[in-house]
């Protein structure tokens, strides 16, 4: 192969690999309308996304991959996050009662102040993720107890 074949090989490479990057953050911001609007975001990819203070009530998020995002404040109650990959993900004060994490991993994942009575973790698995700072009545953790510390 000459050099001419060469440089054309890598220009058209370059093409593709620029093209595909352009594709897959216009798919991610088609993706954020559907977190706004439809409420239906099966196998979304998020990272670094802000959805602090917004109203996400039984949101589907089943096999999301979600890095580094915010929920703070955010009306969560019934969502779903079945199957899903959370990491750096930030739930404070936010109103996940009766959300479904099963078989869910989470990974440094804060929950300070949230609501997560009857939330259910079963097969979840947690990585430094501690959920003692929310509030717990009728919650499933992952090891098949149910918690009902703040249940008055």
């Amino acid at each position: 192969m000459g050099t001419i074949d060469r440089l054309f090989m890598l220009v058209i490479t370059g093409v593709l690999t620029l093209a595909f990057t352009l594709a897959a953050l216009a798919q991610e911001g088609d993706r954020v309308a559907d977190v706004r609007v439809l409420g239906n975001c099966e196998g979304c990819v998020f990272d670094g996304q802000d959805f602090s203070d917004h109203k996400l009530t039984g949101i589907n998020f089943v096999s999301a991959q979600l890095s580094d995002i915010s929920f703070d404040r955010t009306a969560m109650n019934i969502a779903i996050f079945d199957g899903a990959d959370l990491r750096g993900v930030s739930f404070i004060d936010t109103d996940l009662s009766g959300a479904s994490f099963v078989d869910t991993r989470l990974e440094d994942v804060t929950f300070d102040g949230a609501d997560l009575r009857g939330a259910v973790f079963e097969g979840a698995i947690l990585v430094q993720t501690d959920m003692q700072t929310a509030r717990l009545c009728n919650t499933q953790l992952p090891d098949d107890v149910m918690d009902n510390s703040d249940c008055n």
